[in-house]
């Protein structure tokens, strides 16, 4: 993939040799992919601070489960993160493609999401980035689809009842589940 971004290194006037690449030396296609993965590492870390340091707390996300979008700010995504939970959370992501036009990006990247080293859903997230002046990207947008496993899927986020509401048949939801 290519990238305008130039490369930046010390140079010999400035009295230190050049050590390692800057996050800015990197092309904008792998500095993406970092902000992505920090962000999803997170998940597991169950580290809210970092995680809103890396979007735009207002930004929006829409989270299609179960065939029905969920409408979020990036705040409430991030507080959605039980951080009380001992359950081990870890999403990865894999063949994923980034596009670039100036300082807006996108990754489309499929992902496996495993609690307690058990497959418990599938699906694909797209995020939209900003090449923000003073913080780099950030993440102003999330598009997620979810596909459950089975009937444990989602119960890290407390979602275990709206699934099993779900599964009820339409006349016991409106009776108030008594049939």
């Amino acid at each position: 993939m290519a990238s305008s971004a130039p490369t930046k290194t010390p140079s010999k006037d400035q009295g230190r040799p050049a050590q390692r690449q800057t996050t800015t030396s990197l092309p904008d296609e792998v500095q993406i992919l970092n902000v992505v993965n920090k962000f999803l590492g997170c998940i597991n870390k169950k580290d809210r601070f970092t995680m809103l340091s890396l979007v735009l707390t207002s930004g929006a996300a829409t989270l299609i489960r179960r065939g029905a979008p969920v409408h979020l700010s990036l705040e409430a995504v991030v507080n959605r993160i039980p951080v009380d939970s001992k359950v081990d959370m870890d999403e990865q992501i894999y063949n994923s493609t980034v596009h670039v036009d100036g300082e807006l990006g996108v990754a489309w990247t499929p992902y496996v999401f495993y609690e307690d080293g058990r497959l418990n859903h599938t699906g694909t997230n797209i995020f939209n980035l900003w090449k923000m002046k003073d913080r780099g990207w950030v993440i102003t947008g999330i598009a997620d689809i979810a596909r459950e496993v089975d009937d444990k899927a989602f119960d890290a986020f407390g979602e275990k009842e709206a699934w099993e509401k779900a599964q009820e048949p339409k006349d016991e939801q409106s009776a108030g589940g008594k049939a």
